[in-house]
């Protein structure tokens, strides 16, 4: 069951990103030369007229990370001379697909020399043209993904430059023995030293690098979220887009109360490749050497024999001090770069949880998935946990098709609005300076295999933020309706405005309404759809549940108490 749930959830996206292909020039496009810190780089210019694009692909910012130089800190990229071709696809970084992605046929170029970036922008754009830039992170449960899936080009034709780049994954970019010789959150340094690359060069491309705005969907979101408070970040960007993931999500770090430490599970990996975790130095060493697809193997074994979801994921830390605390004493400290935010989630997050039962659920069904979803913690008492839920979720319900949808609910609250809504509130706390908008998106797209109850599941969005309506989902046989382009084309134009003013309704939008944000006396949240609305946020009681499971499992185990 939880294979099939963190397929939905997590790495859905990647079916209808695994066929983008950003073409090669034609005889008809023009080259581009641009300028950087290391080197000119050539791209291409296509498309016609207003629309016109500049494309600049496999532009590298980091030095390879293989050798001596896996699980260390990402070096910037040597210098080099004549003019380099930023024209061809870069490699990804290592990964295994799991969870059935495997029989799709995705073709992968794995390489450790995979931190490369991608960035699109208007053809008029040009040195001191100072254009709003947006770093886009890619989601993919920190295990899978590439920034070149997610093809810039609908959001830059608004007049934005639209940066993309790789960071390691997996074992590559989180793996931790709890000390300072392997501390972990190699993923989130790759992606600082990205974010420095854009401010030292974006500008010779046509980008204001004092005006950049990062955003993200799912893992790529909690990283947004982990960057916004980091002390790594000071003067990097202006602005965040959170999409679906929270730093204070259940998945989103290593909690006190974990089932299974970093430690534990770089000694279980460890030893699949005859690596054994005494010293730690020799330990790396041994690992360093490991060929890259054995370690992958190794790691995805781990994965699936622990059925614990996520389990390589950001730590706290003081070594590299990207998280030198927990992210919730990071944000209501409120000492980091205060931002304009927006965040978010889709109407039913877990709405594909519903592949995993028959027509309805049982009460016991609903336990026992709820106990699965608890099962990275240690609880004293898992019942009386599971029963905090059900006293939210399950009172009065006596319909099993009810019973689904509250399942459904319940395990989209948890990992998703809960934290978000949490995650809003210390920070316009901490940060009252600063405008915080919020956002559901509930628009059923036109083609949609969720059960009637359901609107939007988890990266729903994605498709509408990058306009990329394609295979398996459409096709020439089946495009997209008017509703589906008018949606994309409302949520483009919330998303750019706000990168421009740092308010996204400044002109509003076809389909929206003027955005108002979100303040403690009067909290709204903008109902993304065909006509968007603003309302309540609601959700008292799913916040309530989640604020008392948040502070368990900050706890060490000895110390959490259920009630």
């Amino acid at each position: 069951m939880r294979q099939s749930f963190t397929l939905r959830l997590f790495v859905g996206v990647l079916a209808w990103c695994a066929v983008i292909v950003v073409g090669q020039p034609s005889a008809d496009d023009q080259y581009v030369v641009r300028s950087t810190k290391y080197g000119q780089v050539r791209g291409v210019s296509v498309g016609n007229g207003s629309h016109k694009i500049n494309k600049f692909t496999a532009i590298p910012f980091g030095k390879p990370t293989s050798g001596n130089l896996r699980f260390k800190q990402p070096q910037p990229v040597d210098p080099w001379t004549g003019t380099r071709d930023a024209l061809s696809i870069p490699p990804d970084c290592p990964q295994v697909l799991r969870f059935g992605l495997e029989k799709l046929n995705i073709k992968l170029n794995l390489s450790e020399d995979c931190l490369y970036l991608n960035i699109y922008a208007p053809a008029t754009a040009e040195a001191g043209s100072q254009l709003p830039v947006m770093v886009w992170i890619y989601g993919g449960a920190l295990i899978m993904g590439s920034g070149y899936l997610y093809d810039g080009t609908a959001l830059a034709k608004k007049g934005v430059i639209v940066v993309n780049f790789n960071y390691r994954l997996d074992a590559f970019g989180f793996l931790s023995t709890e000390d300072s010789t392997l501390p972990g959150n190699y993923g989130l340094l790759d992606q600082i030293l990205a974010l420095k690359w854009v401010k030292e060069n974006i500008g010779n491309f046509g980008g204001d690098p004092n005006q950049v705005t990062i955003f993200g969907e799912s893992a790529g979101s909690l990283s947004v979220s982990l960057l916004t408070v980091s002390p790594l970040t000071r003067g990097l960007f202006k602005r965040a887009i959170m999409e679906s993931g929270s730093q204070l999500a259940p998945w989103a770090i290593t909690y006190p109360a974990t089932s299974l430490p970093p430690r534990k599970i770089a000694s279980l990996i460890g030893d699949k490749v005859n690596c054994t975790l005494g010293d730690t130095d020799t330990f790396v060493a041994c690992l360093q050497s490991v060929p890259l697809n054995d370690l992958l193997d190794a790691s995805a074994e781990v994965h699936d024999s622990q059925n614990l979801g996520m389990i390589l994921v950001p730590r706290v830390e003081q070594t590299f001090g990207v998280l030198p605390e927990t992210p919730l004493k990071l944000l209501t400290s409120g000492q980091y770069d205060h931002i304009d935010v927006i965040r978010g989630f889709n109407t039913n997050e877990a709405g594909g949880l519903t592949d995993n039962f028959a027509a309805a659920a049982t009460r016991d069904e609903f336990r026992e998935f709820l106990k699965e979803r608890l099962s990275p913690f240690q609880f004293p008492d898992l019942d009386a946990a599971v029963q905090m839920f059900e006293d939210v979720y399950l009172t009065n319900v006596t319909d099993p098709q009810l019973t689904l949808k509250q399942a459904s609910d319940a395990a989209t609250d948890f990992a998703f609005i809960a934290p978000a809504l949490i995650e809003t509130n210390a920070a316009f706390e901490a940060t009252p300076d600063k405008k915080h908008y919020l956002y559901e998106f509930n628009y059923r797209r036109s083609i949609s295999f969720l059960p009637s109850w359901a609107a939007a599941e988890h990266a729903d969005e994605l498709s509408f933020v990058f306009q990329i309506f394609s295979f398996p989902l459409w096709s020439s046989a089946n495009p997209p309706t008017q509703d589906d382009l008018q949606v994309s084309d409302q949520v483009i134009a919330l998303w750019t405005n706000f990168a421009k003013t740092g308010d996204p309704t400044s002109t509003v939008p076809a389909g929206a309404v003027k955005w108002e944000p979100f303040s403690a006396a009067q909290p709204k949240i903008l109902k993304i759809n065909k006509a968007s609305q603003l309302a309540s946020p609601g959700r008292k009681e799913a916040v309530n549940l989640y604020n008392k499971i948040l502070t368990l499992i900050e706890k060490n185990p000895a110390d959490v108490m259920v009630g």
